[in-house]
């Protein structure tokens, strides 16, 4: 036992001894031997490397430290590499200052247990134009931070490596570890894997890879191509090409079982993640918002996707064309022209037989979309739990050979259009759901089938239960854009979504034109949305309008930098038609930082040219939208005093601004600092405006003289009126017409 003691003691000390710590600087083509411990003198140095030898030489040695604090390396020519490593061992590089123009930093074959830990390697070999090819092999590799080819067991970490090709390159790899470092604004990919497998990735920033001189759809922050058994968690792959793209396509057979889970993938040109021929593969969790698709999974199957946000994309949430036995489970995928996309295109060599089937589709929830769930050709489909809100177009559309598909146990709260649009000749099963309303006519104008056309399916339905019978407005509101009123802008199929870039529809109270709020929608991409009313989660609108001849409504832009080319307004029903009244986008341009009062008469005219879709008639109108479109520069939209002529007041919002008792009116009303008065004048004259108290004392004359007819505004502050709160009286005289109101100055 002493003896063995001892032996390794003397080990000890020789390791220790032969790992000393040297201080040399760096030279041209020096070839470090094995238990080297290196700290280069800090130096800026121009090496190049045009026969890529490497200007630092490890070959086929271990046990190896170089430590190049505050040392700058220069390779002049974008060629060769700095360090380039072959069959070694337990080799680490660590703390180089910069190490820029060569094709690679660090070039790594037949090697393990390499370390590569706070580093920067930026500037190496770049270029943005031209496509890349996903499947050429490491002889091809572009040029970046580190290449590893056929090597195992490393560990990169805390490194800066961008504006290069690459930041990381794997081939043939396995049991890599990526964490906490930054590949951001790549011009390739932040990360390439090819055929590399049970890598651990996580905690870095690979966002902003893009190729700025062509089609970003090559490039992306991570690519894993034939890489199986990896885990990707919390990294932010966002604003890039792809976020993540994954391919198989016919080169293996091994499932991928690769784990994506708490990554930020929004942003992308393309797709946020793209994963196709694969199988397996888990996604959780993951941000995939505001990009062309969310999740491009064409001819995917056996994969799981849950728990991930999947809202506002410029095409679908999630598209799979000939996917089978995928679960799409607690997701919430909103504002998007469709949010799950599942059909069976034409059929790709060596894929002939996979088609679209076998889908479980429960406890999502689909907000605000087009359509929320596109089926075309698509069999075995059972989706239960599900809580559709507020669909555009249709909650579940069904197209071509879409059949044995079970519908139960979801909840649908009224779509614009319909709960089911069959426009398949198979029919659809879908008991025990849950309508709101719940009320079985308005159910069965939400549902389009055979019952509508001979030649389609019948949608089977039946409520789970009664449940509560909803609130029918059937009075024509004075300002629809007032809470509790529910608005909601659909992107046009195929055409950018509202909330891309973190863009929304909210009430404003601070910009407003009357009542307590104009509903205020934000875009920075400006393909036609639809800005669309509903008077509450509660309930529905049935409105008559062969008394009203006209909709009235104020708008305010901001357009950025382009002039509107597209403006119209749809006056629609609960069974798909409309009527549509097509006007001069002027009109949006003339509002730009100011507010416009839009008349369009119902009957169509006034620069509002209607026509007709549908059976479409002035009884049960239930909504009303506004479109408009800015080409694909973003644009800000305010609409406030929404009305039909005639209107039923609501209590605190002023009334029928067409009325002859509302031609003179204020908002708001109550105020407390001040009030803006606003009165419409049908030809020119002398006018008066004056303020009296309840008492009739006459307390200011705001206008006194002649003006133009149009209308006109002022502004009442509150310190030029008396300090008591109360009741006053505002008085117009006009040359044809006398008008009186009264408002309240609140405490």
């Amino acid at each position: 036992m002493k003896t063995f003691i001892i032996s390794c003691f003397t080990v000890f000390l020789l390791v220790t001894v032969a790992q000393a710590q040297s201080y040399i600087p760096i030279t041209n083509n020096m070839q470090i031997t094995s238990y080297s411990n290196i700290k280069f003198i800090p130096n800026n140095y121009v090496f190049s490397d045009p026969d890529s030898n490497g200007v630092i030489q490890i070959n086929g040695q271990h046990n190896i430290i170089l430590d190049g604090d505050s040392c700058r390396v220069n390779g002049q020519i974008f060629k060769g590499y700095m360090i380039k490593i072959n069959n070694s061992h337990y080799i680490t590089i660590k703390n180089f200052d910069s190490v820029f123009n060569y094709k690679y930093a660090v070039y790594i074959t037949n090697s393990d247990h390499i370390t590569i830990d706070s580093n920067t390697f930026c500037h190496n070999r770049v270029d943005s134009a031209g496509w890349i090819d996903v499947w050429a092999e490491y002889t091809k590799a572009l040029g970046g931070g580190v290449m590893m080819y056929q090597s195992r067991a490393a560990h990169i970490h805390h490194n800066l490596m961008n504006m290069q090709n690459d930041g990381v390159a794997l081939y043939h790899c396995d049991s890599i570890k990526i964490h906490d470092n930054d590949f951001s604004w790549n011009t390739s990919y932040g990360i390439r894997m090819f055929w590399s497998d049970t890598c651990n990735i996580y905690q870095n920033n690979c966002s902003h890879v893009n190729r700025p001189k062509t089609d970003p759809s090559d490039c992306g922050a991570l690519l894993m191509i034939i890489s199986n058994n990896n885990s990707v968690t919390n990294n932010d792959l966002s604003w890039s090409g792809d976020g993540v793209f994954l391919g198989q396509y016919q080169h293996s057979a091994t499932p991928n079982n690769n784990y994506f889970a708490y990554n930020e993938c929004s942003y992308s040109p393309h797709n946020a993640i793209e994963a196709t021929f694969a199988k397996g593969n888990v996604y959780k969790h993951n941000k995939c918002n505001y990009s062309d698709y969310g999740m491009w999974l064409g001819y995917s199957f056996q994969s799981v996707v849950d728990s991930n946000e999947i809202n506002g994309n410029y095409e679908d949430g999630i598209a799979i064309d000939r996917g089978y036995g995928n679960q799409i489970t607690n997701n919430h995928i909103g504002d998007n022209p469709t949010g799950i996309a599942l059909w069976e295109g034409s059929p790709i060599s060596g894929y002939t037989t996979q088609y679209s089937k076998d889908y479980d589709i429960h406890s999502n929830t689909f907000d605000g979309n087009s359509l929320a769930v596109s089926l075309s050709k698509t069999e075995h489909t059972h989706m239960t739990g599900n809580n559709f809100l507020f669909s555009q177009s249709a909650s579940l559309y069904f197209d071509g050979q879409s059949s044995l598909d079970t519908i139960t146990g979801n909840t649908f709260t009224e779509p614009t259009a319909y709960h089911f649009q069959n426009n398949s000749s198979y029919g659809i099963y879908a008991p025990d759901n849950m309508f709101l309303p719940s009320d079985s006519l308005m159910i069965l104008d939400k549902v389009y089938d055979k019952h509508r056309s001979s030649s389609l399916g019948e949608v089977q339905w039946w409520p789970y239960s009664p449940g509560p019978q909803p609130a029918v407005q059937s009075n024509l509101p004075c300002d629809m854009a007032e809470p509790p009123s529910v608005w909601y802008a659909y992107p046009e199929t195929g055409y950018p979504a509202v909330n891309r870039f973190g863009d929304s529809v909210y009430f404003d109270t601070v910009i407003k034109k009357v009542g307590i709020a104009s509903v205020k929608m934000v875009t920075s991409r400006g393909y036609d949305l639809a800005l669309n009313y509903r008077p509450s989660s509660d309930s529905v609108s049935r409105w008559t309008l062969s008394s009203s001849d006209t909709l009235f409504f104020w708008v305010r832009t901001i357009k950025n930098p382009h002039n509107f080319q597209y403006f119209s307004v749809r006056i629609g029903n609960s069974k798909g038609a409309y009527y549509k009244y097509t006007a001069s986008p002027v009109l949006l341009n003339n509002a730009n930082l100011n507010w416009k009062l839009l008349k369009c008469p119902v009957a169509g005219g006034n620069g509002f040219s209607r026509t007709v879709n549908g059976s479409m008639g002035t009884d049960s109108v239930s909504y009303v939208e506004i479109h408009a479109d800015c080409w694909d520069y973003g644009y800000t939209l305010w609409v406030d005093g929404v009305q039909f002529a005639p209107c039923t007041p609501l209590t605190g919002i002023s009334g029928n601004i067409s009325s002859a008792e509302k031609t003179l009116y204020s908002y708001p009303n109550p105020f407390r600092d001040e009030t803006t008065i606003a009165y419409e004048l049908a030809q020119p004259g002398s006018v008066k405006l004056e303020i009296f108290s309840i008492e009739g004392k006459l307390l200011e004359t705001i206008v006194n003289g002649n003006q133009l007819s149009g209308l006109h505004e002022v502004t009442l502050n509150r310190g030029t009126l008396p300090n008591a709160a109360g009741i006053l009286i505002v008085r117009l005289t006009a040359s044809d017409f006398t008008r009186t109101i009264r408002i309240i100055q609140a405490k």
